[in-house]
């Protein structure tokens, strides 16, 4: 997924991954973190409680794709953003958001195109050790430079966010805008957001029991068609 978004190739094999039960904190700033990518030994520390969340460690797999530190705008918060996860210090560090060639309109739901898709179809705790994602993308129908209003009652920093229910279970949650390029679309752009999932024995945070499901996704509080996918035993 990161090598795809990113238009890189790399031994990702070769990288070598460590977990840590300590704090974290930036060498420079001193601010707590939830891992770091060692360029001399190609290692990727992670701090126990992130081993399990995708965006983090796409994160640090990017930095490794990369082969360098910083956060390069237009690999951050362009063509990986929402695949890898981008947080205040991470905007801050790719530097300010350049203006758009024209001043985005606003508009109302109806002129975007929301849909989900499920990673794999079917999925099943003998693949990738159960895990899956749902990918919510929002389409910019029209030909001009656009924001999204929100629908009635939103919250106005929401971006992306998704729903699923079913009988042995249910989950949700949503992204906050912290940067312009998650909220201003090109012409025609698509934007996703990865969200990550496993199953699990008990249906709480992001586990889900093996069962049938209904999902759908939302931008600014406008929401998809209902879709609906199993969770194989």
């Amino acid at each position: 997924m990161t090598e795809a978004c990113s238009a890189l190739t790399g031994s990702l094999a070769a990288v070598t991954w460590y977990q840590t039960p300590e704090v974290v904190h930036d060498t420079h700033s001193g601010d707590v973190i939830a891992g770091y990518w060692v360029p001399g030994s190609n290692r990727i520390v992670l701090t126990t409680s992130v081993m399990m969340d995708g965006g983090i460690v796409r994160h640090e797999m990017l930095h490794a794709l990369l082969k360098g530190g910083g956060h390069p705008r237009g690999q951050f918060l362009g063509s990986c953003e929402g695949i890898v996860d981008c947080e205040e210090a991470c905007a801050a560090d790719a530097g300010p958001y350049p203006s758009p060639p024209e001043s985005p309109i606003a508009v109302p739901g109806d002129s975007i195109e929301i849909t989900l898709d499920v990673e794999p179809r079917t999925p099943a705790r003998n693949i990738d050790q159960g895990r899956f994602s749902l990918t919510v993308f929002a389409r910019n129908r029209s030909a001009r430079w656009i924001t999204v209003s929100p629908a009635a009652g939103a919250d106005p920093l929401h971006t992306f966010s998704f729903d699923v229910h079913g009988g042995n279970g249910a989950t949700a949650g949503d992204q906050r805008a912290i940067d312009p390029s998650q909220t201003i679309f090109s012409p025609h752009e698509t934007k996703r957001q990865v969200f990550d999932l496993v199953i699990g024995d008990y249906p709480i945070a992001n586990q889900l029991l093996p069962g049938n499901y209904t999902g759908r996704g939302a931008f600014a509080g406008w929401w998809s068609s209902d879709s609906s996918f199993v969770i194989a035993p």
